[in-house]
């Protein structure tokens, strides 16, 4: 019994442990990219950034979550799952490499395509490592490939420039995918595969609620992006990542028990929003203290308390309703989940543009985006309340 408790907490850490360091890994790439060159050529590659991301979202439709309920209904018909969902997703891949060479120069759309096709075979693999828990390999991809674009960087970074960094990225993400492929080929190399149009409408919620959460935390960069400077584009997307970042921690804490949640009473679901919630009372104020050295000593930008109060507010809430959305599915209350979500991007679009447009700058869209992330957090409690 002790064995296999020991087991199951060393499963539980090696996947914490991944998701942290592929979060730790696209931290630190704009750190090096602005202390090897300036903030200028990492504004530029946001563009790009935000591009691939954005399509990234429709490219991979909702495929990991979709599919882990597949593997979990049918774990004999595995491979055939995931062969009909590769085959059925990849005319997306197509479409979307297309479409980067409508926005960019032909020469920077053959990149972004390596970097898609990457992405494509990385964003497939992901519920096949979450069920068969092959998690240590997972790990030794992820820092083997960091390692590559570390080296590849350094010897290149006396000449860095947008197209540079996107060769050295693309690069980096084909190769991470192409590792992926290496231990996963079985699946790959399966013959039998079917393109299902039906996909799309039954693996819809998955995606809509994917690009929802995505749009909720990315769609005040993509604002900054338009109508900022390529110096503020830079520095609003690091602060940006590192308060992300500083969010999932409650993910990186409760992934592993969702099954447990899911399985018990309301009453452990309440005490553990409590606790949560208490935790993330001490949990990001000590980031944000660490997230102000961070911006002072290393991106050469000072803020004063006003900012990091913003911070809060933006960070905190989703400590306090993050298992209020674990509920509400075990609930099938989904489609509460995706009104809350929908009426937070749209609140954070208008109010971040607002206070961009009248010249409050960073601190501006932070606090549009802040009161969005207090505006869900009301929607979700409110629902709470009703019921």
């Amino acid at each position: 019994m002790k064995n296999k408790s020991l087991k199951k907490l060393s499963l539980i850490s090696s996947n914490a442990i991944r998701q942290v360091l592929v979060s730790l890994f696209g931290l630190i790439i704009p750190f090096l990219v602005i202390h090897f060159s300036d903030k200028e050529i990492w504004g530029s590659f946001v563009s790009i950034l935000l591009f691939s991301l954005l399509v990234l979202q429709f490219i991979n439709w909702g495929n990991k979550e979709y599919l882990l309920r597949k593997f979990s209904e049918q774990p004999n018909k595995i491979g055939a799952a995931f062969s009909e969902n590769m085959t059925t997703r990849f005319p997306l891949v197509v479409i979307f490499s297309i479409t980067g060479f409508l926005f960019f120069p032909i020469q920077f759309g053959f990149w972004i395509v390596i970097w898609l096709v990457g992405r494509f075979l990385n964003h497939s693999v992901e519920a096949l490592i979450l069920f068969q828990k092959e998690f240590d390999k997972s790990i030794v991809i992820e820092v083997g490939s960091f390692i590559i674009f570390g080296v590849s960087f350094y010897f290149l970074k006396a000449k860095i420039d947008v197209y540079s960094l996107l060769i050295i990225y693309s690069s980096y993400q084909f190769f991470k995918g192409f590792f992926y492929f290496i231990i996963f080929k079985k699946f790959f190399l399966l013959q039998k595969s079917v393109f299902k149009i039906d996909y799309f409408k039954s693996s819809f919620p998955f995606f809509l609620l994917s690009i929802l959460g995505f749009l909720a935390s990315k769609i005040d960069v993509y604002i900054i992006e338009n109508i900022g400077n390529n110096t503020i584009t830079a520095e609003y997307q690091i602060i940006n990542s590192l308060l992300v970042f500083t969010m999932s921690i409650t993910v990186f804490i409760y992934a592993p028990f969702t099954k447990m949640l899911y399985r018990n009473t309301d009453n452990v679901i309440e005490k553990s929003q409590k606790a949560l919630a208490t935790i993330g009372l001490v949990i990001v104020p000590v980031a944000l203290f660490v997230i102000s050295i961070i911006l002072k000593y290393y991106i050469k930008t000072n803020f004063g308390f006003i900012f990091f109060l913003i911070a809060f507010m933006y960070v905190y809430p989703s400590y306090v309703y993050g298992l209020d959305i674990v509920n509400l599915f075990k609930q099938h209350q989904e489609k509460t989940v995706v009104r809350n979500l929908l009426l937070g991007v749209i609140t954070n679009t208008l109010l971040s543009s607002l206070f961009l447009y009248l010249d409050y700058s960073i601190v501006g869209v932070l606090f549009g985006s802040a009161l969005a992330q207090v505006l869900v957090l009301i929607l979700f409690k409110f629902k709470n309340i009703v019921s």
